[in-house]
Formats: C-alpha cells, structure tokens, sequence
C-alpha cells in the first residue's frame, strides 16, 4: 500500500510539473510597437509607431489626429505634453494602437 500511494503521489507531481511547463510555452509573445518612420507636421517632426493596424494607416491617423485633434472612429486617444523625445499621443481601441514620438 505504501508503494502504491509513493508512485501514484508521484505519478501527480510529474503531471502537474507537465501541465505547467506546456502552459508556460504557449504564452503569447509580447511584440513592440512597429516603426513607421518619420512625418511632419504643422512644422514639427513626428515618429509614427504602430501596433495591430498597417503603417500606412496608422501615419493617417496620426496625421489627422495631430493637424485637427480628431479621434478616428473607435478609438481613445490621450495627448502628452509636447517635448522632444517624448510621447505626444497614444490612441488605442483595446486591442490595437498607434503612437506618435516628437522627434
């Protein structure tokens, strides 16, 4: 009896340590923002950066966004202080995002 309970206890510890690893190696990667490169606008320089969404649409939105501070349909977007090499928007709709570095 006392073998029997010795391998079924660790027959439980190998699943479990199993189950663990096989969840751990399927957590998705975190992937940084894709550069779109630079635009200007209104005079200032600006780098585009997206996330989910194509280049050439987040550089439209950016470029709409920082000429008439309109929000593209669907999306929450927060200004920042303008100085250089900092953030001066970042708008997202849970799941994708652009963002726009004064530069």
């Amino acid at each position: 009896m006392i073998r029997s309970t010795t391998r079924l206890t660790a027959l439980a510890a190998t699943a479990a340590i199993g189950a663990l690893a096989g969840t751990a190696a399927t957590a998705p990667a975190v992937v940084p923002p894709r550069d779109c490169g630079t635009m200007s606008v209104s005079g200032k320089r600006y780098q585009v950066k997206v996330d989910q969404i194509s280049c050439r649409d987040g550089k439209s939105y950016s470029k709409t966004y920082l000429s008439q501070r309109k929000e593209p349909r669907g999306y929450t977007c927060r200004r920042y202080a303008s100085k250089r090499n900092r953030v001066a928007f970042q708008c997202n709709n849970g799941r994708k995002q652009f963002l726009a570095i004064r530069r």
